[in-house]
């Protein structure tokens, strides 16, 4: 029955057809079937319509960002793929797949992390039709409905020999990481990386062992961490941002491993190149480390000034950075806490908190609530901190982090045993 519907296909309904079963994707939507198999967005909407009228495809949702998502019935796909044995036809689709990944991605990373590196990924196939982003939650939610995809089409690039593609990919898609620590960071960017090294791009290569240690860095594989940015940061020789880069990142792992004093000379010295440099961005984001190792090594007024410094000079720039702003207001309300200036702390955590929740940054989101309950503590306000205590343990159980859930709920002991 269904070899009779499938040939009982025009000529055009055939080729979609075959070429949706060449995709190594889990779901397809309009935009993605265009680019893939060079069709206009028009008549691929309605001959997706129509093979899920004949029952070859299956309708399963509509998706922010994405629209009406298909999938292709299993034994629809073993028998559609017969329909093309060109094996230059197979690979067109699969590249022009990859690049729509790929651009589409990079749109999205201009809307939510403007300063992103693009690499070199010359686009073969760039897509008549290309996504556009306006806003940041619709890029996140594009990143968000795309990301089941990522694994599947690195490991098909990789296995066709497409290793620039598989690390453009594995790059573009940083933004993903960046706002919801995505649970496939570490295997993503490991295959990512495989793929630049077989590729040969140094720079592409360096990029993608910071991306992979930021993953294991969340994942508290510190060392591991350390090392890939060690070897990031060789790679770098002569490029001093690169540089400056790679030892803020030392820093910041050494930071998250709540080893201060070792994490202030690496990030001093980033602040110090970047400064050189003429990148503001740069110096204040390894101001925010600096201050917050000042405040967590009970020097809570020097951190104060850092952390103001880098809010002011991360608010002055032309390309607005909302994220690490919000990271900047953040630790400077925990050190007014530290402090004793309780008005203050209250005030930069609740707006932190409140841009956080704008961005959809959920472990921000999290953290910073851990923020204020720490600091309604302080302030003697106990009531308060369990409210926030449970508040923020509640949004890391959804996250299902299981090392903050236990942290929060031996806090929340803690305040019980008061």
């Amino acid at each position: 029955m269904i070899t009779d519907t499938i040939d009982r296909l025009p000529p055009e309904g055939r080729r979609l057809l075959a070429d949706i079963a060449h995709l190594p994707a889990p779901d397809l939507d309009v935009h993605t079937v265009a680019a893939s198999t060079a069709t206009p967005t028009r008549e691929t909407r309605k001959r997706l319509e129509e093979l899920t009228a004949q029952h070859l495809l299956e309708h399963t949702a509509d998706v922010a960002a994405r629209g009406p998502v298909y999938v292709i019935r299993p034994e629809v796909a073993d028998r559609a793929s017969a329909l093309n044995d060109n094996p230059g036809a197979r690979t067109a689709v699969l590249q022009r797949y990859l690049d729509f990944l790929t651009t589409t991605a990079y749109e999205a990373a201009r809307v939510l992390a403007p300063h992103h590196r693009v690499l070199e990924h010359t686009s073969r196939h760039e897509p008549a039709e290309p996504v556009r982003f306006a806003v940041n939650h619709v890029a996140l939610a594009w990143l968000e409905a795309t990301a089941p995809a990522l694994l599947p089409a690195i490991t098909a690039a990789t296995k066709h020999g497409e290793y620039r593609a598989a690390a453009c990919v594995t790059h573009a898609a940083w933004p993903l990481f960046l706002y919801t620590r995505h649970e496939r960071w570490i295997p993503i960017h490991r295959q990512g990386l495989a793929a630049a090294e077989r590729w040969g791009d140094t720079v592409a290569i360096r990029e993608l062992l910071s991306a992979l240690a930021g993953g294991l860095r969340d994942n508290r594989e510190y060392d591991e961490a350390i090392s890939c940015l060690q070897r990031a940061r060789t790679l770098a020789e002569g490029d001093l941002e690169a540089i400056a880069k790679c030892s803020s990142s030392i820093g910041a792992c050494l930071h998250a491993d709540a080893r201060y004093v070792e994490a202030k000379p690496q990030l001093t010295a980033a602040a110090t190149r970047y400064g050189q440099l003429g990148h503001v961005r740069g110096q204040a984001l390894a101001l925010i480390l600096i201050g917050s190792a000042h405040a967590r090594l009970g020097e809570p007024v020097a951190a104060v000034p850092v952390l103001q410094e880098a809010c002011t000079l991360l608010s002055g720039l032309t390309d607005p950075d909302p994220l690490n702003i919000s990271r900047a207001l953040a630790y400077l309300g925990e050190a007014h806490s530290l402090a004793g200036a309780h008005d203050l702390a209250a005030s930069a955590l609740v707006k932190a908190l409140e841009q956080f929740r704008f961005l959809r940054a959920p472990h921000w989101t999290a953290h910073t609530m851990e923020f204020l309950g720490q600091a309604a503590l302080r302030a003697d306000q106990r009531h308060a901190a369990m409210d926030w205590y449970s508040t923020s343990l509640a949004q890391y159980t959804d996250l299902a982090s299981s090392h903050d859930t236990d942290r929060l709920k031996r806090r929340l002991d803690s305040v019980t045993r008061r």
